[in-house]
């Protein structure tokens, strides 16, 4: 199967473990789908990534391989496999892992990796 697959009608059959597989660089998100003003990511995370807000926006994280850590300036939260968090907007975070993680970041289209 194809990661994916355009069917009729413009809609999309999405392979998420094809997907998942294809992903070799930790912290290079791969956009899975993109409707309406948002966009799903999907993002290996290896190590700590760098402590950021959005401002304007809200993201979610749900973890569909591993666990980690989303930090926080008030408190950590340990993440593992099927379970998510809602990241308020303008919430300084950075998620890190020991080992290593596969994410999907729900997010609007225009969010940066880095904050703003």
């Amino acid at each position: 199967m194809e990661a994916i697959e355009v069917l009729g009608d413009g809609m999309r059959k999405i392979s998420l473990n094809e997907i998942s597989r294809k992903i070799d660089t930790p912290w290079s998100p791969v956009d899975v789908a993109v409707f309406n003003d948002s966009v799903i990511r999907m993002s290996k995370l290896e190590g700590e990534f760098v402590w950021h807000k959005h401002t304007n926006s809200d993201e979610v994280f749900l973890v569909f391989e591993g666990e980690f850590i989303l930090q926080t300036k008030e408190e950590n939260f340990d993440l593992k496999k099927m379970e998510g968090i809602v990241v308020p907007k303008g919430v300084l975070h950075c998620p890190k892992t020991d080992s290593s993680a596969t994410v999907l970041v729900f997010e609007l289209k225009g969010t940066k990796k880095y904050g703003d």
